[in-house]
């Protein structure tokens, strides 16, 4: 009995030894092993792409000072624009570079841009609209801060065909002198043209010394012409100019008060050319002459002058006048530096800058507050008229036969002046040569 119990108590011990081998031991828990957080890499900044270097070709129509002044600020430019190089050619006076633009339009060998007379003639009538396509896009220019009239200058069917930049209007210069010499007050120029021609006449009569004084006188004939019959309440050519409207009673009325400064000794026949430098020499009372020939006048004249708007008869009013900034077809990286170019051309310091320099008027309304301008007017008033006078002006839309007529403008009033034709078969002559023109 005793040994069947010890047997059984053995085998319990072994069996609880084997069990307790068998159970799976309770884990100690361990703390999560933290891993460093790396931090994030911040890329070195980096200088963005410099531009490919480009040259463009760039042909100006100025000459002398105004040529100067206009390399002046193509070297400036590339200061400013060290991957644009612009390499810029004086290509002659208007006539010439109409002539050189129309020859190049013909074979293809335009330059990328320039400062060209008439230019929508070369632009939009040949179906070129890059700058209007560039003026209104992303990197365009605030087309509201230059006078309206510029902007129709500029026109093609509709469309902006190229930029003001070099423009005029005519003005009335004066010589005071002679004024006061006549017993006129040398402060209230003439604002109608019966004043004109009554103080001409004061001054011819009044004339001192063996040296022959004249009245009245003009450097631009046919540009005057276009002012007189503009203030005698005409047209130059109809809305669209798709023909003339300046054979009118206005247009007959202008020519013949031109003939009577002639007949009446005021004016010297068919002399024109020489008329600015007689109003230097201090013997022409007054002269009809672009504001851009104010630096030329204030190097020459030893007399005070002023300047005043061109007299009207019933209205205040004429055309303006210039060459204009175009940009020609080539490829994208070429358009886009001649752009760059054309719109640094006219930002307000450098409109004030061309004005100095030039005399021509500033093609923006915010020149005209600009301290340089401020300070030009005090110093020398005589910039004045022509740039206040741009309220008044206003233009015709380009046609191609423009320059055939402003020939034909100067050949009736010479015809007129030396009585070859009367006032109204002159100007009726000149008409009907320009319809031709158009017809044919």
């Amino acid at each position: 009995m005793k040994r069947r119990l010890w047997i059984m108590v053995t085998l319990l011990v072994m069996l609880a030894m084997v069990l307790s081998s068998c159970a799976q031991p309770t884990p100690t828990p361990v703390p999560p092993t933290k891993v460093p957080v790396q931090p994030t890499a911040v890329p070195e900044p980096t200088e963005p792409p410099k531009p490919e270097p480009v040259t463009i070709s760039i042909w100006y129509a100025v000459g002398g000072a105004s040529g100067e002044a206009f390399m002046g600020l193509v070297e400036d430019f590339m200061v400013e624009y060290p991957d644009i190089t612009v390499e810029a050619t004086y290509s002659g006076n208007y006539g010439e570079t109409a002539q050189k633009t129309m020859a190049a339009v013909a074979s293809d060998t335009l330059p990328n841009g320039g400062l060209i007379p008439a230019g929508p003639l070369w632009t939009g009538r040949e179906g070129n609209f890059l700058i209007d396509e560039y003026v209104k896009g992303p990197d365009g220019i605030d087309m509201d801060d230059f006078w309206p009239v510029l902007w129709t200058y500029n026109e093609w069917e509709g469309k902006i065909a190229s930029l003001p930049f070099n423009n005029s209007t005519l003005v009335l210069y004066y010589n005071k002198a002679l004024m006061e010499q006549a017993g006129l007050d040398p402060e209230k120029p003439p604002e109608t043209w019966d004043e004109l021609k009554s103080m001409a006449a004061q001054i011819v009569e009044k004339a001192q010394g063996e040296t022959k004084v004249w009245g009245v006188d003009t450097k631009s004939p046919d540009w005057t012409l276009k002012y007189l019959i503009i203030g005698a309440g005409g047209r130059i050519m109809n809305e669209d100019s798709s023909e003339p409207a300046f054979a009118s009673e206005a247009g007959y009325e202008a020519m013949t008060w031109w003939k009577s400064l002639v007949d009446e000794g005021l004016m010297p026949p068919a002399q024109h050319g020489e008329a600015r430098n007689l109003f230097i020499a201090g013997n022409l009372g007054f002269l009809f002459s672009s504001t851009g020939s104010v630096g030329t006048v204030s190097k020459g004249a030893q007399f005070d002058w002023g300047t005043a708007y061109v007299p009207k008869n019933e209205r205040y009013g004429g055309t303006v006048g210039g060459a204009a900034l175009c940009l020609f077809p080539s490829d994208q990286a070429h358009e886009d530096a001649t752009w760059t170019f054309l719109k640094w051309l006219l930002s307000t310091e450098n409109a004030v800058r061309w004005s100095l320099a030039t005399g021509y008027v500033p093609v923006r309304k915010s020149a005209l507050e600009h301290p340089d301008m401020q300070a030009l007017f005090a110093d020398a008033p005589q910039y004045r008229a022509g740039f206040a006078q741009l309220e008044y002006a206003m233009c015709y839309p380009h046609f191609w036969e423009m320059g055939g007529m402003d020939g034909y403008f100067a050949d009736a009033l010479e015809n007129v002046e030396l009585g070859v034709m009367g006032p109204k078969e002159a100007l009726d002559d000149a008409d009907a040569k320009l319809r031709t023109d158009m017809t044919d």
